[in-house]
Formats: C-alpha cells, sequence, structure tokens
C-alpha cells in the first residue's frame, strides 16, 4: 500500500469519526475551523510583518518601545470596555436561538451606551496626563487603545448574533489593513516606528466599518431609549469581576517586559519581545480553540454527560497543543537565520522555554476560563490568577538580576504550573475532569525534546526528530479519538 492511499485512508477514517458525532461536536469542529482561518491568517500576516519591522525598525530599543505601548493598551482595554466584549457575547449567545429582538437591542443598547461613555472619560483622562506629563507617541498610543476597545466589543457582537463568518473576516480585515500601511509607510515613506502605531489605529478602524456594514448591529439593535436597568445589572454582575481577572493575567503575560526594561534595559525588552513573539504561534492555536470551546462549553453546560465531554475535549487539546509545540521549536530553530535580522538573533534559545510557557498558559486558560462563564461565576477564577500574577510578578524581581533573560522564562513557567494545578483542583466543583494516560506521551515527547534543541547542531537530527515525533503523536491520538468514539457510541 502506497503512502499516498495511506494518507487518504487515515483522512477518511478521521472524517468519518467526526461524521458519526453528536451534534455538539460536529459544531465544535465546525466552529473550530472557521475561527482558525480567521486566527490562522491574521497571525500569519503578523508573523509576516516581523522581518520587515526588525529590518526598517533596526534598533531594538525603539520596537521594545511600541511593544511596550500595545502591552500596555492591551491592559487597559478591559478598562476601557468594562470587559463588555465578554458580556455582549455571553448574554447575546444565550439568546440567540429564541431569536429574542428585544433582549438583542437592551443588550447591544447597553453595552454601547456604556462604551460610550467609558471612551469620553478615557479621551479627558488622556488630555489630563497630556497636560502634565509629555510622554512620546502618547496620543496614538491612546487612538490604538480606543480603536482596539471598539473593535473588540462590536466583533463579540457579531460571534453572539450568530455571525461567526463576520466576526473572521473583519479580524483578516484589520490585519491586512495594518500590513498594508505598514508597508507603505516603513518602505515607502520610512516613517519609522511610529508607523506600526498609525498602522494598528487603521486597521481595528477598518475591523469596527466591517463588522456595522455587514451585521449593521448599531444600526439595528441600538437605541437610546430603549430600558435596559435589569440587563444592565446582570450583564455588570458578570462582567465586572473578569476586570481584575483581566488585569491579573495582563500582569502575568506582560509584567515581564516591564522589569525587564527597569533590570535589564530597552535593549533586552526588544530582543524578548521578538522572542516571545514567535510563542503567538502557539498561543495562536490556544486562542483558536479558546473560541470556539467557549460557545461549545456554555451551550453544553447542562449536558447529563458533561464531564465525560468535556474531559474528551480537554484530552484532544493536550494532544494539539504537544504537536503545535514540537513543530513551532524545530521550524523555527531551522529556519531562524532568515527569519530575524542579526541584531535580534540571540534570542533562540528562548523559543524552546517560552513554548513551554505558552503550552502551560494554554492549557491552564483556554480551556478552563469558559468553564467559568458557562457557569456564570466569573469571580471564582479572580483568585487563582492573582496569585499567578504575584507568582509571576515575584518570581521575575528574584530571577531576573541572577539569570537575566533566562529568568523571565522561568517565572512564567512556574506562574502558569501552578495557575494548571489550581484549576485542576478547583474547577471539580463543576466537572469531574480525567486525564487519559495517552496524554501523559505528548507531555514526555515535549520534554524530551529539550535534548535536541539546546544540544544538537544537526538540521538532520533535528527534523528526524520532530517527524518522527509528530508521526508518534498523530497515531497515538488518532488511536485515542477511535477507542473513545466506539466507547459512546
Amino acid at each position: 500500500m502506497s503512502h499516498r492511499t495511506k494518507c487518504r485512508i487515515f483522512a477518511k477514517n478521521i472524517l468519518q469519526i467526526i461524521e458519526q458525532q453528536p451534534n455538539r461536536v460536529k459544531k465544535f469542529v465546525k466552529d473550530f475551523g472557521i475561527y482558525g482561518i480567521g486566527v490562522i491568517g491574521t497571525r500569519l500576516i503578523s508573523f509576516l510583518l516581523l522581518p520587515l519591522y526588525t529590518y526598517y525598525v533596526n534598533k531594538p530599543a525603539e520596537y521594545g518601545y511600541f511593544d511596550l505601548c500595545l502591552s500596555l493598551c492591551m491592559m487597559l482595554v478591559p478598562i476601557v470596555t468594562l470587559q463588555m466584549r465578554e458580556g455582549a457575547f455571553r448574554f447575546l449567545l444565550s439568546h440567540h436561538e429564541k431569536d429574542d429582538e428585544k433582549q438583542r437591542t437592551q443588550v447591544t443598547s447597553f453595552v454601547f451606551r456604556s462604551l460610550a461613555s467609558s471612551i469620553l472619560l478615557t479621551v479627558l483622562v488622556a488630555a489630563v496626563i497630556a497636560w502634565f506629563w509629555d510622554f512620546k507617541f502618547w496620543w496614538l498610543s491612546t487612538a490604538m487603545l480606543i480603536s482596539i476597545s471598539v473593535h473588540e466589543v462590536i466583533a463579540q457582537l457579531c460571534r453572539g448574533l450568530g455571525r461567526n463568518d463576520v466576526y473572521v473576516q473583519a479580524s483578516i480585515a484589520t490585519a491586512l489593513t495594518i500590513a498594508i500601511v505598514s508597508v507603505v509607510m516603513l518602505v515607502g515613506f520610512e516613517a519609522g516606528v511610529q508607523s506600526i502605531f498609525i498602522a494598528n489605529i487603521l486597521g481595528h478602524a477598518a475591523g469596527v466599518i466591517y463588522c456595522e456594514c455587514r451585521v449593521h448591529a448599531i444600526a439595528k439593535y441600538f437605541s437610546f431609549t430603549t430600558g435596559t436597568s435589569a440587563i444592565g445589572k446582570k450583564i455588570l454582575r458578570y462582567c465586572l469581576p473578569m476586570i481584575p481577572l483581566t488585569l491579573c493575567w495582563w500582569v502575568t503575560v506582560n509584567s515581564d517586559r516591564l522589569l525587564i526594561k527597569h533590570f535589564l534595559g530597552l535593549d533586552s525588552n526588544g530582543i524578548y519581545a521578538v522572542a516571545i513573539r514567535f510563542s503567538a504561534i502557539i498561543h495562536t492555536i490556544a486562542l483558536i480553540f479558546y473560541q470556539a470551546w467557549q460557545e461549545s462549553a456554555i451551550t453544553q453546560f447542562d449536558a447529563n454527560d458533561r464531564s465525560q465531554y468535556y474531559s474528551r475535549v480537554y484530552n484532544t487539546f493536550i494532544f494539539i497543543l504537544g504537536t503545535v509545540f514540537i513543530l513551532y521549536v524545530f521550524f523555527l530553530k531551522v529556519n531562524f537565520g532568515w527569519l530575524v535580522a542579526d541584531e535580534y538573533s540571540s534570542c533562540l534559545p528562548y523559543i524552546y522555554p517560552l513554548g513551554v510557557a505558552a503550552v502551560l498558559s494554554a492549557l491552564s486558560s483556554s480551556f478552563f476560563d469558559p468553564i467559568y462563564q458557562s457557569a456564570n461565576e466569573t469571580h471564582r477564577a479572580v483568585p487563582a490568577v492573582v496569585l499567578t500574577a504575584m507568582i509571576s510578578v515575584g518570581a521575575n524581581c528574584l530571577l531576573l538580576p541572577l539569570l537575566g533573560l533566562y529568568g523571565a522564562t522561568v517565572a512564567s513557567i512556574a506562574a502558569y504550573s501552578f495557575l494548571l494545578v489550581y484549576r485542576l483542583i478547583d474547577t471539580r466543583r463543576y466537572i469531574k475532569l480525567q486525564i487519559a494516560p495517552a496524554s501523559l506521551l505528548p507531555v514526555a515527547l515535549m520534554a524530551a525534546s529539550a535534548i535536541p534543541f539546546f544540544f544538537s547542531n544537526s538540521v538532520v537530527v533535528d527534523c528526524s526528530f520532530a517527524i518522527l515525533a509528530v508521526a508518534v503523536l498523530i497515531f497515538v491520538c488518532w488511536r485515542f479519538l477511535l477507542t473513545n468514539h466506539k466507547e459512546t457510541a
């Protein structure tokens, strides 16, 4: 039997398994594919822009400054939006099947009234700060914050209204606009790092316009006169606990960059910023999973076999992350020479530990966050993330002076390991999650990949290990899915 025939048989078996699954699995796989197109498309564009940025912004300190401003904007988005992006999706999704036009109008009106008030306050605060202090690119950063905030909210409205296709298309439109403007301004006008700010502002504005032109959420559902008191209290009760939750997540994810700047300087921050950008490959898969799983977890939370279904999804997710991690590590190692400019080549050793941290982050957040959302108990997710943020900051302060940039990677691994263990225990109040013995294989192979990554100088050895490991993972994962399917058929 030829290799091509075997591949066809394998693909056919996978499709048959999917086709025979209950509707919830089919929808989850469909949503994963839809979100995958959007997220991979946007991240691929961003990934391809990285060589352009490192070439035309040839000072790591300047790129490090933009990365710092972007990180601060992402920290402030939950405050500016009051986490209405999550509330809009959750409360529109709850009533999507009922086709409740009144409910949609109330939710949309409350969300945008709150957002408009918050943006006005943001501009006033920014003006006061600008009056007393002079920050470089301050107003560009403020405009970027507002454009991201509005885009986030209207995009989640599209998801809640059942227009996942528009959500994905708007994300791609945003990324393409950022890419086009970046190329024109960096290459054509040599505008430097400020062109990246402008590109992000125009890109997110394009996303907002696209969403509204396709869905007409504001035109159709927004009203100045509709009463929103009752629904507003429910949305706020759901959203407000998510503000400290998201802020603590930001501290966990981004505090290392602020502390690197403090202990090691902007040059080191620029090197680390490039290294951590590559881990976006793993975060991309985690984001795709989160977006598809969020809807599935919420709609299936009241199912009788909830624990069995959730366990099956989680074990499959471990296999997916293991496969992506190994491909990520060795693809970057083999191709690193042409991916970045020489000034940034020193970030290669940090690829592996940052990848481990990204996997732990995905396992502890992308799967478990929607469980708290499904139970409408978002406040219960806060303590663990607060402790994780404290561990991250404390470990960074302790290890950065001792280990340099390696200290930041160790701190991230320690923080996410703690969060994973905490949530495995804490969420047992909702589900009885069962980790399959087969799921230990991807964990073992990820650990074993450290040996060729750090100690091998042979491309043949690296590629051989990656191909063999991925082949084993795919085979075992397929057997796991097939066995699980027979047991539940």
